[in-house]
């Protein structure tokens, strides 16, 4: 196919999802789901067209492992670290921990129940990353809630996002460790931890003195190569991007005393809000192009087998249960939807699920996989769909440019919206 089309192509994909995000706002639509409706589109419109599509798993991977990296980061640096936080930032983690878990043994019980494996490891290994709530399609659409379960619920799905990936590779290590688990899966972590508290350092130190225009695809490229080294030495890697994200979004907690004569408080702010937009944009683009590529293999005709529809449906309801007895333990006495419905998987699914090792794969689950995806994006549509007030337009550009920073009460938006619902 000629350059200038597939130019044109990716052009238009991007254009696209702008447009997405836009009619998600006003229709209360997921834009993944439109995402990958389109990949669908495009795949049965090249069979159509006589092209036929090559096989894209890898492409998919790539892509799932650079969303990845900048999913954690964009993360750690959405987790501002505040005293008055604490219990909420408290329960939002207890909270997603034990979804998590109940979750993920929940789902690895009934696949093991259903005599698709004979292996409860093999089970769970499968469970993990269906039981991941997404982020950052949760993020942009909690407006319409009330201010406490709002930011309850966009920490919530930020915790799940990390505890999910940090759960995965510490089951994944499990063979190897063998009787000694426990041991040396703890001490990784907290070498791991010390090892990304001094690179953290050293990585802002330099981010700060380097005087180069071109500054985040460097350090970006630098947390890509840390991260494949320490995979390669069996470390949890992730928490080094996790750590260097939550070092520059809260700098305040981690340069104190005598460092602060080797760092500045105000280039620390330029540089973090300078790697915030970059991070944030790039985030978007690689959202984009995963979503559509990830539409791309999907066969319909596989997603309608009436065994995966089955198996998909009883993931979803007991997805659901789950969520539900949670939340109504944390908001007593008060009404858990649309949020109960709000717990779409997405990217970070996907890419554990092809992490997991060839041997250990249960046959055709990826439809499955496919069919939980869309199927939990169109749940949290339904909640949306049925709950209460409209999002407004300057309330979703806070968000597009979310900060936990900004919810205080020197905010006039913030304050508009607590009268809001104060008065409701």
């Amino acid at each position: 196919m000629n350059g200038m089309y597939i130019l044109l192509a990716l052009s238009l994909l991007v254009i696209f999802s702008y447009l997405f995000d836009i009619l998600s706002r006003k229709a209360r639509i997921p834009s993944v789901i439109l995402l990958i409706g389109t990949g669908i589109l495009i795949h049965y419109g090249l069979g159509y067209l006589g092209y036929e599509v090559p096989d894209l798993h890898v492409t998919v991977s790539v892509l799932g492992l650079i969303g990845l990296l900048l999913i954690v980061l964009e993360a750690a640096l959405e987790l501002k670290i505040t005293r008055a936080k604490l219990p909420l930032i408290g329960k939002a983690f207890l909270t997603a921990l034990i979804i998590l878990l109940t979750t993920s043994f929940v789902i690895a019980g009934m696949i093991y129940y259903l005599n698709l494996t004979g292996d409860f490891y093999t089970a769970y290994l499968n469970a993990v990353p269906l039981s991941v709530v997404s982020s950052a399609i949760v993020i942009p659409s909690v407006l319409n809630l009330d201010e406490h379960k709002k930011e309850f619920l966009i920490y919530e799905s930020t915790f799940s996002d990390i505890l999910g990936i940090l759960l995965f590779d510490i089951v994944l290590a499990i063979p190897e460790a063998g009787g000694h688990m426990v041991t040396k899966v703890g001490l990784g972590l907290l070498f791991t931890l010390a090892v990304s508290l001094i690179v953290g350092y050293v990585l802002i130190f330099m981010f700060e003195h380097i005087t180069t225009k071109v500054k985040f695809f460097l350090f970006l490229s630098i947390l890509t190569t840390l991260f494949v080294l320490g995979k390669l030495f069996h470390l949890s890697s992730l928490i080094l991007i996790l750590m260097f994200g939550l070092m520059l979004e809260n700098y305040d907690l981690f340069f104190r005393g005598l460092l602060r004569k080797f760092f500045w408080q105000q280039r620390i702010e330029e540089v973090r809000e300078q790697f915030k937009t970059i991070t944030f944009e790039t985030a978007f683009l690689i959202r984009t192009f995963f979503f559509v590529v990830f539409g791309m293999t999907i066969d319909l005709r596989a997603l309608i087998h009436p065994g995966v529809m089955i198996l998909g449906s009883m993931i979803l309801i007991l997805t659901i249960l789950v969520r539900f007895v949670n939340l109504k333990m944390f908001f007593r006495g008060s009404s858990v939807f649309p949020e109960v419905l709000m717990a779409p998987r997405g990217l970070i699914t996907v890419l554990l699920f092809f992490k997991i090792p060839f041997d250990y794969r249960l046959p055709e689950f990826s439809e499955v996989i496919s069919f939980v995806i869309l199927g939990s994006a169109l749940l949290m549509m339904i909640g949306l769909l049925f709950s209460g007030r409209k999002t407004t337009e300057d309330e979703f550009e806070l968000m597009e440019n979310f900060d936990h920073g900004a919810f205080s009460h020197d905010n006039p938006l913030i304050d508009k919206w607590q009268l809001s619902d104060d008065n409701e």
